[in-house]
């Protein structure tokens, strides 16, 4: 690990990459790696990162509700091919957005014909995309809503201050879970979006609980996650929202800069998609409760489903918009085949990191990436707090890198 533990050291060093922890281990137990790297932000007195520092975990927030949901599904709450209509009512009259009217300009809709099910929700087949969403945005644009726009400012924007009034006119609005066109009938397309939020609303309407208090006693307990939390300000853990890496992002000039997050601190909603605080030692607790399959939060069988389930047809995975999108935010490895499963998304070979094929994995937009790979024993995770698409992929590079070393130096590659 000394060659890969060098280069990250320099690129923290030098403020090319905001402060960073990665860790690993096997299935066996016999092997535990957690490094710290840099400072919890670009200030010049700011203190070192640390094992007990916090991350936003942006979209890698999925995997715990993902588990939360198969949770519900073992207790018989629902099954994975089952009408969620029937709990989140929203769904019950769901249209299908084909475009726009070019003479009148107004959104042409229509009633979808198939069901949304618990399988969609997880695997983004569902057809509900997300605020980034170019159909969505041009939908909101036709109705005359200020919401597509708030969203191009602040993706678009260079500016701090644009990108942070942008941010807080959304907030105020606040309308993380209304209910919008589908973009195509659920379980004939791939798109990533609102899916798992959604999935979390289910199992609060399943269980009569919040996310946060469900996965609480669910997972984060059994598992001794004590630096965990979908409500960041809560008196009761202080130290998550003391411990919390600043958001950085990466200017034109390739510099980084503090920004405010586009994830809020105190949400209305527990967001299953992305609204998740975690550190480093915590999360890789899930990951190797996972890999083992020890059954401390799910039976055994029910890991081999979540982990080897697939999609019905992979190729909505090829599609131009599915791969630009996934190229973009997973950087995956373009001549490879992918998947997708319950966890996350597969690959199907040998990766040039050592991972083999069968491997799971995810990340979120700040920069906290994770993997499994049952049939070489190992999981991995590399957490940073670096927002939006300017980073041009220098954190994927560097995970990668963390991931061949892992690889190389400890056999999974052997």
């Amino acid at each position: 690990m000394e060659n890969f533990e060098r280069e990250l050291i320099a690129a923290t060093s030098d403020k090319h990459l905001p402060g960073t922890i990665v860790a690993a281990a096997n299935r066996e137990g016999t092997f535990n790696y957690l490094k710290c790297f840099g400072n919890t932000s670009l200030a010049p007195d700011a203190p070192p990162v640390t094992e007990a520092s916090t991350f936003c975990l942006a979209s890698a927030t999925k995997l715990v509700t993902s588990v939360a949901a198969m949770q519900c599904v073992e207790r018989g709450l629902i099954s994975l091919d089952e009408d969620v209509a029937e709990y989140l009512t929203e769904w019950k009259d769901a249209v299908i957005l084909k475009g726009i009217d070019e003479g009148s300009g107004e959104p042409i809709l229509v009633r979808a014909e198939r069901k949304i099910t618990l399988r969609h929700l997880l695997t983004h087949t569902s057809g509900i995309s997300g605020f980034e969403n170019e159909e969505i945005m041009a939908y909101y644009n036709a109705i005359g809503d200020s919401k597509g726009t708030l969203i191009s400012r602040y993706f678009t924007s260079q500016d701090p201050v644009i990108k942070a009034a942008a941010l807080e006119e959304m907030r105020v609005a606040d309308d993380s879970f209304t209910v919008e066109p589908l973009i195509f009938e659920p379980g004939t397309g791939w798109v990533y979006g609102m899916s798992t939020d959604w999935a979390g609303k289910l199992v609060e309407t399943l269980t009569h609980q919040t996310l946060e208090s469900y996965c609480r006693q669910n997972i984060f307990t059994p598992l001794h996650m004590t630096s965990t939390t979908f409500r960041l300000l809560h008196p009761t853990h202080p130290h998550i929202q003391q411990n919390l890496l600043s958001m950085t992002s990466r200017t034109p000039s390739g510099t980084l800069t503090n920004v405010p997050s586009l994830y809020p601190l105190n949400p209305v909603h527990d967001m299953g998609g992305s609204n998740l605080y975690s550190s480093a030692p915590d999360f890789l607790a899930l990951l190797k409760s996972l890999l083992k399959n020890d059954g401390v939060v799910l039976k055994r069988e029910t890991v081999d489903e979540m982990f080897d389930a697939r999609l019905v047809d992979k190729g909505v995975l090829g599609t131009e918009k599915a791969r630009g999108f996934l190229e973009g935010m997973v950087q995956v490895e373009r001549e490879k085949e992918w998947d997708h499963c319950l966890a996350g998304l597969v690959n199907e070979g040998v990766l040039g990191t050592g991972r083999r094929g069968g491997g799971v994995t995810w990340q979120g937009a700040t920069k906290c990436f994770w993997w499994i790979d049952r049939e070489s024993g190992l999981c991995g995770f590399y957490g940073s707090q670096l927002i939006g698409g300017s980073d041009k992929g220098a954190s994927a590079r560097m995970n990668d890198k963390f991931e061949k070393a892992v690889y190389d130096d400890y056999g999974g590659s052997k």
